[in-house]
């Protein structure tokens, strides 16, 4: 799996289980440097921060564009009981449960795709794969979510 960004890459060997950056320095050569899997994780979880921060600061606008009938309706909208809560805490440990009953593949496509937003052709440029594979992949992996 590879990421591309502005001025450098980085790259997950499944088969090795190493992490890598890729960079070009200032003498122009290329730079390839295993890295820690700490590392990693930290930069997918700044973008995922980062796409969290732009949801937060659009539902602020969007907040700002209410008018104030529309703010009135939703101060009055019922608010989840107890039993919904532990209801919706159920169905989250059945999902995981079911989750990992996914293959490898299937699991971190949908990772990639609903957790950190990436698009389908970003998805198949990192896996170095058809768009049309990580679909099925998706696809299939959610069908057996539903199933579950």
């Amino acid at each position: 799996m590879e990421y591309k960004v502005d001025s450098y890459t980085l790259e997950y060997i499944e088969d090795a289980d190493k992490y890598y950056i890729s960079f070009e320095d200032s003498a122009k050569q290329e730079c390839r440097i295993e890295i820690e899997k700490e590392i990693f994780d930290i930069y997918m979880k700044s973008k995922k921060s980062y796409i969290k921060i732009k949801n937060e600061t659009s539902r602020h606008l969007e907040h700002s564009l209410l008018s104030e009938v529309d703010i009135y309706k939703r101060a009055f909208e019922k608010s989840n009981n107890v039993v919904d809560i532990i209801m919706q805490k159920l169905e989250s440990e059945k999902l995981q449960a079911a989750f990992n009953k996914l293959t490898k593949e299937q699991r971190r496509r949908i990772l990639l795709y609903y957790d950190y937003q990436l698009t389908m052709e970003e998805i198949a440029l990192i896996e170095k794969c058809s768009k049309q594979s990580v679909q099925e992949s998706i696809k299939w992996g959610m069908k057996k979510l539903k199933k579950f």
